[in-house]
């Protein structure tokens, strides 16, 4: 079926029908007051009824469907803000129009600012971490990784020296030397033993004494003297040279080690440092904000708006709960006196039916195996016995529904008194407390952080000097280092000679000293014997050290020593190795899971500055559609918590009629049928409106299934009249673009859809073009195969307005070509308001139409009586034209052939074509006028089912 006919039903539905049923019946009431004047007269005068004139025309049958339903809004919503807050601005008031998009209201954002810009930094050092990692490593780091190669390599020296020194025994050279050092302090000792005699024999004890220890020092001098010719002389051992080699190494890491701090200070920190740095700063910032807004809500306390959401929240609850009480009530006894009626009508049963039995017997409510028991035991049962027993399951079901309902609506009621109690509580001490202490140690942490920041970007001055003070330090031990080692690999021939003088001086020193003590060994004083003992001391304490040395060396090595030893070599090497893989993996640079890795962290760093900005958003309410603001529930100032209802937002110039649909009319119905609706409140007006959605799910309630189905109110065009508009929106009778009429049929919107229009051109103006008959805006093509249907729909549309023209058109539906319509005014309905509405649901192809009462049927023909011009004087005889008939809907009938429109119709004329007479004498002189008669309408005697 091509696009409903508004015209067609306003013929068929509109006032015009209304008075045309009231002109019929009130025809019937003048023929049957006619025919009772003309049997109880009391004479047998003719009375000649003359008849009526009807004219044929071009029309639509249609058939509808009668539907009931409610108007609201084509959208509405309740708006709230996503967060909790505090309202700083509201930009509109009750009644304003708003544009998609629009902001109707902001909060203060402060905190949510500051999480963005935190995300952010957190994203710009995700980013530099990632850049660091594919630019490569820096030529300071690669240097630096060397430098900690060659340290960890003298160290795994070193410690190897150490365990091959404990794991093999002491060579000859330790031997010699510490047999030598205890024949030395032997000598010592026997020297200082001989020189107390000879004081203790001596008169002079204190010069003797004193020439004793010079002779014993300068023995001394000599021996070591000659001692250090000898090690001059003797190539070093391996310990020596292990401690020496040990030593450069330790000197060269600790100078590399100074050199790269130095280098550290005096070169811009590195992008990972300052990264760090920064990230460091914003996770501070964060935390800061973070324990600042918790303080806050906790100071500031529940708001006004809070409590009284909470309030109401309550209240609403409380009513709920009492609606749900009410319900259950009511269901219980429902379920009660459908519980009755099934036991009362088949509990004598219950002996031999066990289902019965288990169903009369039981408390109510049934539980769901009783309730599956007895709709399996409706097979094979009477259909009142399924109905009694539906019925009790019904009732059960509502009763379990509504009390779940019930005790969903107490919990409801708990929760929202739970909600107003927490909210009317102060907050505690400790909680206030724990969070002072919370903003005052993140205050700390960050301005630690920006500290440590600021120390990276911008070194002091002090710092540069210490540092290059102790490479200084560091450039000087590793020098002495150097010389020790090269001393011991090679003697200069100047130490040899200068160990040898000091052998000779030692000798003359030792020879001048015996001598002295020879002059003096006849007078030795006090003071010299009592010297003389203690060097005596000195010497035996330095033979035992010596002894106990050369003991040491004998005996075996500790083996906690040598596993000491061999932890520290293998600590040494993994520190080596350690050094060697980081080298490694600066030069190879980063591997592709680390690089693939600080990519996924870059992009968790991008979802987070995503997330902050959705949550940012969240402060603000924006409209989603177009409308009129209904409501406004905040305030600038207010104190709102997330959800809370703040605007209500709908489309009062769009509207919607929700229509409630039997199964019955449900097949009929189709997306893009039209009709009209017509308000109870609003008198004399009726909306066209077209289907725009139809719903397939049942909505079952008391035994009776329904759908929704929903129709939008068609707004006019403006300043053409109600027909043209109907016309040139795709609901004008007769003809049009596409097969089943209306500009708007299927073919044309196939056509239409792919239509390019010049800017500025709307489809409304084109189809309004054509409907009057006006040229083509400019720029337009009619597609191929839509030029003659324009042509014909042009046509269609003069003649329906100049068939208007002589007729007076319903108030406030139509008026002269050119002038306002009043329906281009008429107002919108409010939402909530109930609405009859027709909708057709079938438009045929145009026929000329004529009154049923205006054919008549004559030997099995169908037949209409015209004038005939070859009447005598002023009165026009009557020509009997038989025709075809197609469809009727009862008032009009479709004339398929014999007649054309235009042509004037006699109704009242009999078969013979004369005038219709009643006398007493002839009461049926006319058979087949009239019902039963063989007329065309319901109930005649040859009329069409």
């Amino acid at each position: 079926m091509g696009e409903a006919d508004i015209d067609a039903l306003l013929r068929g539905n509109s006032p015009r029908r209304r008075w045309l049923l009231l002109a019929s019946a009130a025809v019937v009431v003048a023929v049957a007051a006619v025919v009772a004047f003309l049997l109880l007269r009391p004479d047998g005068s003719v009375v000649v009824i003359e008849p009526q004139r009807a004219e044929a025309a071009m029309g639509r049958l249609s058939t509808d469907v009668e539907l009931y339903g409610a108007a609201l809004s084509e959208r509405s919503a309740t708006l709230s803000f996503d967060v909790a807050g505090v309202v700083a601005s509201v930009a509109v008031a009750e009644g304003d129009e708003v544009r998609t998009g629009d902001a109707l209201a902001t909060l203060d954002a402060a905190d949510a600012q500051r999480r963005v810009e935190t995300a952010d930094v957190q994203l710009r050092l995700a980013q530099l971490r990632l850049d660091n990692l594919l630019a490569g490593p820096e030529e300071s780091a690669v240097a630096s990784a060397n430098q900690a190669i060659a340290s960890a390599k003298a160290q795994v020296l070193a410690a190897e020296l150490a365990v091959v020194r404990l794991l093999e025994p002491a060579n000859t050279a330790d031997l010699a030397s510490a047999e030598q050092a205890v024949a030395s302090a032997l000598g010592q000792l026997s020297s200082a033993e001989e020189a107390l005699a000879l004081l203790l024999e001596s008169a002079g004890v204190g010069d003797l004494s004193s020439a004793r220890q010079a002779v014993a020092s300068a023995l001394g001098q000599l021996s070591n003297a000659e001692q250090a010719l000898a090690l001059l002389l003797e190539p070093p051992n391996a310990a020596d040279l292990a401690s020496a080699e040990q030593a450069v190494a330790s000197a060269l890491g600790q100078l590399s080690s100074t050199e790269q701090v130095l280098a550290l200070l005096l070169e811009p920190p590195n992008a990972a440092d300052l990264a760090s740095a920064e990230q460091a700063v914003a996770s501070a910032l964060g935390q800061l904000s973070s324990t600042e807004q918790v303080l806050a809500e906790l100071l500031a306390g529940p708001s006004e708006a809070e409590l009284s959401g909470a309030r109401s929240a309550v209240a609403q609850a409380q009513v709920q709960l009492a609606s749900a009480r009410t319900h259950a009530e009511e269901s219980i006894e429902a379920l009660t006196e459908a519980f009755d009626t099934f036991c009362e009508r088949y509990g004598g049963l219950s002996a031999s039916d066990a289902v019965i039995r288990g169903t009369c017997t039981t408390t109510l409510p049934l539980s769901d195996a009783q309730v599956d028991a007895l709709g399996d035991s409706f097979e094979d049962r009477s259909s009142t016995y399924e109905s009694y027993g539906n019925a009790l399951i019904d009732a059960n079901i509502i009763y379990v529904e509504s009390d779940a309902d019930r005790d969903s609506a107490d919990s409801g009621l708990a929760s929202a008194e739970e909600s107003l109690s927490e909210l009317s509580r102060p907050a505690p001490e400790d909680d206030l407390y724990q969070a002072e202490q919370a903003v005052e140690a993140a205050r700390a942490g960050h301005t630690a952080a920006v500290a440590r920041l600021e120390d990276l970007r911008a070194p002091g001055e002090e710092d540069v000097y210490q540092a290059e003070q102790a490479v200084e330090a560091a450039r000087a031990g590793h020098a002495a280092a150097v010389a020790r080692l090269e001393d011991l690999r090679a003697p200069g021939e100047e130490d040899v000679y200068q160990a040898e003088q000091a052998v000779e001086a030692a000798r003359a020193g030792h020879a001048a000293a015996v001598a002295g003590l020879d002059e003096l060994q006849a007078v030795p004083g006090e003071d010299d014997v009592y010297q003389a003992e203690q060097e005596m001391e000195a010497a035996r304490a330095s033979h035992a050290a010596a002894v106990a040395r050369l003991e040491d060396l004998r005996a075996a090595v500790d083996d906690r020593e040598i596993e000491q030893a061999r932890a520290t070599l293998e600590s040494a090497q993994a520190s080596l190795a350690g050094a060697r893989a980081h080298y490694n993996e600066l030069v190879a640079g980063a591997a592709e899971n680390e690089v693939e890795q600080q990519r996924q962290d870059v992009r968790l760093a991008e979802l987070a500055v995503e997330e902050a900005h959705a949550a940012l958003a969240g402060f603000m309410v924006v409209a989603p559609f177009d409308g009129v603001v209904e409501a406004v529930g905040v305030r600038p100032g207010d104190r709102i918590a997330s959800g809370f209802a703040a605007f209500n937002l709908s489309t009062p110039s769009r509207m919607l009629v929700a229509l409630t649909v039997t199964e019955e009319d449900l097949l009929d119905l189709e997306v893009g049928q039209a009709g009209l609706a017509s308000f109870d409140a609003i008198d004399g007006v009726e909306y066209p409106l077209r289907v725009v959605s139809i719903s397939r799910v049942p909505n079952a309630e008391q035994g009776v299934v329904t759908y929704d189905v929903e129709a939008r109110i068609l707004t006019g065009l403006g300043g053409a009249n109600a027909a043209d508009n109907r016309s040139a929106s795709g609901f004008g009778t007769g003809g049009g673009f596409g097969q089943g009429g209306g500009f708007g049929g299927q073919a044309a919107r196939d056509l239409l859809a792919g239509l390019e229009l010049p800017e500025g051109v709307t489809i409304q103006q084109l189809m309004q073009a054509v409907a009057n008959g006006e040229p083509l805006p400019e720029g337009v093509v009619l597609p191929e195969g839509l030029e003659d249907a324009a042509q014909a729909f042009g046509q269609f549309a003069a003649g329906r307005r100049q068939g208007q023209g002589a007729q007076q058109a319903p108030q406030g539906q139509q008026g002269p070509a050119g002038q306002p319509s009043a329906t281009a005014d008429r107002p919108m309905p409010a939402p909530g308001m109930s609405a009859s509405v027709t909708i057709i649901t079938e438009v045929r192809e145009a026929a000329v139409l004529a009154p049923v009462s205006a054919v008549r049927q004559l030997d099995g023909a169908w037949f209409v009586s015209v004038s005939d011009p070859s009447g005598v004087e002023d009165e026009d005889g009557f020509e009997r034209v038989f025709v075809e008939v197609g469809e009727s809907d009862g008032t009009s009938v479709e004339i398929l052939s014999g007649i054309d429109s235009g042509t004037v119709l006699l109704v009242g004329a009999d078969n013979a074509g004369i005038a219709f007479s009643a006398t007493l004498q002839q009461p049926q002189a006319n058979p087949g006028f009239g019902p039963g008669q063989g007329g065309f309408g319901p109930g005649g005697g040859g009329g069409r089912p």
